[in-house]
């Protein structure tokens, strides 16, 4: 039983803004080199702008959810890992990005932590001590479908199965 999702930036929109901003930047650069501007100075604004668009193009969003627990990665900003017995309460709901987190990506509002990428669809997690985590999800339907058989089957985790597993977990970091 594993539910594996993985999320890029791809709304063509955000790609457009980006375009139009980069050639923009670069308009002004060439037209400040061929007034005898520096070419540093020229080369500022397009290089930030293509290295913005190549962070973009990069960034992803992977859920994995197994018996274990779940791994959220957010490249490259990091990763969380979730053992199913920290979860208090988990369900697949409709939410609203801007007012509850200021947007996409990485946040922090009032509604706790997000990892978002487009949407407004995700898993809502509440944690044993109060702390709440959304994943966005671009499948809703069916994240929700394995929550319920996920959630079903909650096996409550001695001390001595954590750390075994710990142990595993340490382990197979090792070795890669």
């Amino acid at each position: 039983m594993q539910y594996k999702e993985s999320q890029k930036f791809n709304q063509w929109w955000l790609w457009l803004i980006n375009l139009v901003v980069f050639a923009g930047v670069s308009v002004a650069g060439w037209s400040s080199w061929s007034n005898g501007g520096g070419i540093v100075e020229a080369l500022i604004g397009p290089g930030v702008m293509a290295l913005v668009m190549i962070l973009l193009a990069t960034l992803e969003l992977r859920t994995v959810i197994t018996e274990d627990g779940i791994e959220v990665k957010f490249w490259p900003f990091g990763r969380q890992r979730i053992f199913k017995s920290e979860i208090k309460r988990a369900e697949v709901r409709k939410y609203m990005p801007i007012r509850e987190f200021g947007g996409w990506g990485y946040r922090i509002g009032p509604g706790g932590k997000a990892y978002n990428m487009q949407g407004n669809h995700g898993l809502q997690l509440e944690f044993m001590d109060g702390e709440r985590l959304m994943i966005g999800t671009q499948r809703p339907e069916e994240l929700e479908t394995f929550i319920k058989g996920y959630l079903e089957n909650n096996e409550a985790l001695d001390d001595e199965m954590v750390s075994l597993k710990l142990k595993e977990l340490r382990e197979n970091k090792l070795e890669r």
